[in-house]
């Protein structure tokens, strides 16, 4: 019988969940709290003889612990201790939450997601990202196998400081010699590469690899040899995404090669830019099958997994209003109405904007079906069906905003979703899109005390668009949840009515 193996008196190891250059992971219950968590053990191979590496493991960990982003794996504990295994070594270990769901490494090792798919997972990873590089974090080792996406569709970022532990405790001769790099080759910037000053472009850099091999199915660069693939990294210039996958939009590749950019300073000024430019071409990707690649033997990573995280009182995303938000959202989030405003039977949707001088922008909802067809044409509610009877939503206010207000309890029972959508009147404004719209924004307020709950929205609308959904309500199971999810559309209000089964009659020429 395998011996019982227990951390510090409080964490009770299981299986090993994974293994890597810088230590392994183990499932584990923490006996006070009666919790799953995982636990991260970094042994003394990895940060050899350095009488520091304790206090710098103890440095990042509180920091990371600092860290409050849904995007972010949680920490829990930080520690050293002997692993038990008759050779009295000290390690080094992080406990962290138990994640379920699979990496991004899991992911390319079966298919090729859909580019909406990749814009919304990569717009999380920004807001991870930009959370760190806000409190001086830096990852220096991001890849698809340290990011996980979960059963709810989000996408967390872990080991965040472990890579800048080992760098500080990697004297560059051992390096040299033993062939060692603190990083992983095909998605290492080329100043990590080079040993110079590794700051938040350094980790734009690698996110430009991951989304690379989201979109391509493979890194930017794949030499024969670590010699070839690091000179690569340094000095050439990669392939653009689209000449590796058909109909890859022009915008991934002006993205992607900006954050592949050699000189740190011709990359992104942020990882929030890079969000909002990644949610900007989420509205215009298409939901497009999934691309399965050729069937192989693969072996997934033993990876661990995430659980749900409670959302309630974390920032999500920057909110582009001046006002601010009390809780933005990031695309792809969702919401229940019941964490945000309990026992409450209506709530007000606010939808706002500005736009340039005689651009004319109207507001709509469409309650629709499982299938996202409207429950009859009555169920379209805009500018001239204000306020149908026996829908649950009625639409008020004057521009620049309008207002709807939902009315739970009367929705019916086969409506699954209410739509919001924003629409440019072409005729007031021929040859223009909602690019010329500043701040399309969606506030979900207390209907009752005209409180805001949270919020979701853009700096400025998709050009190339003349309509845009910003956000739905769904019903899941007996609640409602809000989600932050868009859709852009070149027809403008027809395209969306049609889209979602409105008759709509053509206009007589």
């Amino acid at each position: 019988m395998a011996r019982e193996r227990i951390i510090d008196g409080r964490y009770r190891l299981g299986r090993q969940l994974g293994e890597g250059a810088m230590g392994t992971v183990w499932e584990a219950l923490d006996l006070r709290l009666e919790r799953q968590v995982a636990v991260k053990v970094v042994g003394s191979s990895a940060v050899g003889r350095d009488p520091r590496a304790k206090e710098r493991f103890e440095r990042e960990a509180k920091l990371l612990a600092g860290l409050s982003s849904p995007f972010i794996v949680t920490v829990h504990d930080v520690g050293e201790t002997d692993f038990g295994d008759g050779l009295g070594q000290s390690v080094l270990y992080l406990v962290m939450e138990r994640l379920h769901g699979r990496s991004l490494e899991a992911v390319l090792a079966a298919e090729l997601p859909p580019l909406v798919e990749v814009a919304r997972w990569g717009e999380q990873v920004c807001r991870a990202l930009a959370v760190a590089h806000d409190s001086g974090v830096v990852h220096r080792d991001l890849k698809p196998a340290n990011v996980m996406v979960g059963p709810d569709g989000l996408a967390r970022v872990l080991d965040f400081g472990i890579a800048a532990v080992l760098a500080e405790s990697t004297d560059h001769a051992r390096l040299t010699s033993t062939g060692v790099v603190v990083g992983t080759p095909s998605y290492m910037s080329p100043e990590q590469i080079e040993g110079g000053t590794v700051g938040f472009h350094s980790d734009l850099y690698s996110l430009g690899c991951v989304l690379y091999a989201l979109v391509t199915g493979q890194p930017p660069f794949v030499g024969p040899s670590l010699y070839q693939l690091l000179r690569q990294q340094m000095e050439s210039a990669p392939v653009p995404p689209g000449e590796r996958r058909a109909g890859v939009p022009a915008g991934w590749d002006r993205l992607i090669l900006a954050l592949l950019a050699k000189p740190p300073a011709e990359r992104p000024g942020s990882a929030t830019e890079v969000a909002e430019r990644l949610r900007e071409l989420s509205l215009t990707a298409v939901a497009a099958e999934t691309v399965l690649l050729p069937a192989r033997p693969v072996v997934p990573p033993a990876v661990y997994e995430p659980t749900r995280v409670d959302p309630r009182s974390v920032l999500l995303a920057s909110c582009p209003h001046p006002d601010g938000g009390r809780l933005p959202l990031a695309t792809g989030q969702r919401m229940r109405l019941a964490d945000v405003l309990p026992g409450a039977e209506s709530c007000t949707v606010r939808v706002d904007w500005r736009a340039d001088d005689g651009m004319d922008v109207d507001a709509s909802a469409l309650v629709v079906d499982g299938a996202g067809r409207v429950l009859s044409d009555e169920h379209f509610v805009f500018y001239n069906n204000p306020e149908p009877a026996g829908v649950g939503v009625t639409l008020w206010g004057d521009d620049p905003e309008a207002s709807f207000t939902v009315r739970l309890p009367e929705l019916p029972a086969g409506a699954r979703r209410v739509v919001f959508a924003l629409s440019l009147h072409e005729e007031s404004a021929p040859g223009r899109d909602l690019a010329g719209v500043g701040r399309p924004h969606l506030r979900l307020l207390d209907a009752e005390r005209d409180v805001e709950l949270l919020c979701y929205g853009f700096p400025a609308g998709p050009s190339g668009m003349t309509g845009l959904t910003v956000g739905e309500l769904v019903r899941d199971e007996d609640d409602w949840v809000f989600s932050a999810a868009s859709v852009g559309f070149a027809g403008g209000l027809a395209e969306i009515a049609e889209t979602h089964g409105v008759a709509v009659e053509a206009e007589e020429g």
